[in-house]
């Protein structure tokens, strides 16, 4: 199914321009000058090249990152990040270490970023705007994303593999910047947000879908239906089939944060190859989580060997070790 409600699920489901809403947003972005500054960082190693960035995205609003490099001319692949909700991105050295260029930036109204959202809702960020989809505060959000690939294309550092990779907020933000602007060669999404709009009303205990919760509570004057059209144009599950590139998805079994169920819808409508990790827990803090080690070495065993062939037709084979990972570059 590629149009409509999501099984389930009521609400307004897929809108009928949601394809010209983010054709009208593209050209926007065009209109902005990138506008790219940079500054030299401390480098973390010898043979890296570190800069503090900053550029201009949706609106002219400004976003702040960083970009850690190799000197030399062997190809390696170009991770662009991002963060979780109510964070900011940070250097990811192991991902340097593993071989890799990487950029992150902070999303528009958090850490470096937060100027650029100048008014707030009280009510939580994902709330800004929200009254219409031309307004939201998503819609400038994943342009923030789509300007960070052209970014790190503009490095112009030999790249082997180009990589768009997020976690939670960032992987649906991630999600969506590569179903409406296609760059990536690899796409990594551990428990992407954002997906099945109608089914996080309902399940999301914590995070931005229960800040949207409590909003809709103590409005009861606030036609949820409205918000909710609005946010089906930031809908991840049906944004998901314009996704072309191969993609790794990793998700919790017990999520309070992005459910295990908004994930599969997300997965279920990519037309691309797809191979999914399940983990008992994500979005917790016990030891748990160390599963997910597993989960950065088998992205990076793809973005440094490649996609082999029938990725995405069966489970991940056993992984290497990440110290394997690391010797690809040195």
């Amino acid at each position: 199914m590629t149009s409509g409600a999501l099984p389930g699920a009521g609400g307004p489901g897929r809108p009928p321009d949601l394809d010209a809403f983010w054709a009208a947003t593209l050209a926007q972005l065009r209109d902005v000058p990138v506008d790219l500054r940079r500054t030299p960082r401390p480098a973390p190693s010898a043979g890296t090249v570190a800069r503090d960035l900053e550029f201009r995205s949706w609106g002219g609003q400004p976003i702040r990152g960083y970009a850690i490099t190799w000197e030399g001319t062997a190809p390696r692949p170009l991770v662009v990040h991002a963060h979780g909700y109510r964070s900011r991105a940070v250097p990811r050295l192991g991902w340097v270490r593993a071989g890799c260029h990487v950029l992150g930036f902070d999303v528009r109204g958090f850490g470096r970023s937060l100027a650029a959202v100048r008014a707030p809702a009280p009510a939580g960020w994902l709330l800004t705007g929200a009254r219409r989809p031309e307004t939201s505060v998503l819609r400038g959000a994943v342009c923030d994303y789509v300007r960070a690939t052209e970014v790190a294309a503009a490095l112009g550092v030999p790249t082997l593999r180009r990589v768009s990779h997020g976690v939670s907020l960032a992987g649906g933000l991630a999600m969506m910047a590569e179903a409406v602007a296609p760059h990536a060669d690899l796409l990594v999404l551990g428990v992407p947000t954002f997906g099945w709009a109608e089914g996080r009303r309902l399940l999301v205990e914590a995070g931005s879908g229960a800040e949207l919760a409590s909003f809709l509570e103590r409005h009861p004057e606030y036609p949820e239906d409205d918000l909710q059209a609005v946010l089906s144009y930031f809908d991840a599950a049906l944004l998901a089939p314009r996704v072309g590139c191969p993609t790794v998805v990793g998700l919790g079994v017990v999520d309070r944060v992005v459910p295990r169920a908004t994930v599969e819808a997300v997965v279920g409508r990519f037309r691309a190859p797809c191979e999914v990790m399940t983990f008992p827990v994500s979005h917790d803090a016990g030891p748990a989580m160390q599963a997910w080690d597993g989960f950065d070495e088998r992205w990076l065993e793809l973005a440094v060997d490649g996609v082999p062939a029938g990725f995405g037709q069966a489970r991940p084979r056993a992984q290497r070790s990440a110290a394997a990972s690391r010797t690809q570059f040195r």
